[in-house]
């Protein structure tokens, strides 16, 4: 921990703290509704609800982002029951449903969400991760991009209006380390 001079002359104190990333618990299902926002918690209980049950199956896991004892970020990898159109003949896990609180956005959490499913498909023996992104994301299929993940199928159908992108795993999951300022 640091204190500092911030540029407007107040201070700024720095903070070194580990986010870890763990299993997601049916016990914080309202806190994981809520990192999205507060419009849509009833809808988004409803696919938590199936998800969580899923993870009892091992079709899916869910990962959380812990900071301090809170959720700030989850990421949803389905494990088992992939759509062959997504798989296209490879060993894969597909990730869904990555979201990071607003505050800790930009800060590597996502990234090391994305690097932890990475490393739970090399456990399983897939050479490939995927994600599907809404089409109007750009600035989400930027992000994916950048980390490696290359566009190979779209689909228009129930699930929405979906770009799939894949990568192979990363060779080496990232330890999380979140540095946050105080002012």
């Amino acid at each position: 921990m640091g204190l500092e001079r911030a540029a407007d002359g107040g201070q700024v104190i720095r903070i070194d703290v580990p986010v870890t990333v763990r299993a997601a618990r049916v016990d914080e299902m309202r806190r994981l509704c809520e990192l999205w926002g507060p419009k849509g918690i009833a809808s988004r209980q409803r696919h938590l609800r199936r998800y969580f049950r899923e993870q009892a199956d091992g079709v899916q896991r869910g990962l959380v982002a812990d900071f301090n004892g809170n959720p700030i970020g989850q990421l949803w990898v389905r494990l088992r029951h992939i759509d062959p159109a997504i798989e296209a003949g490879l060993p894969l896990v597909y990730v869904h449903t990555l979201v990071v609180m607003p505050e800790f956005r930009r800060l590597g959490v996502a990234e090391g969400l994305v690097r932890s499913a990475s490393a739970l498909a090399t456990r399983r023996g897939c050479t490939h991760v995927s994600i599907g992104v809404d089409r109007p994301n750009e600035a989400a299929r930027r992000l994916y991009a950048k980390w490696g993940f290359e566009r190979y199928y779209e689909s228009f159908d129930l699930r929405g209006d979906l770009v799939f992108m894949r990568r192979e795993v990363f060779e080496a999951p990232a330890e999380m380390r979140l540095v946050t300022s105080q002012g």
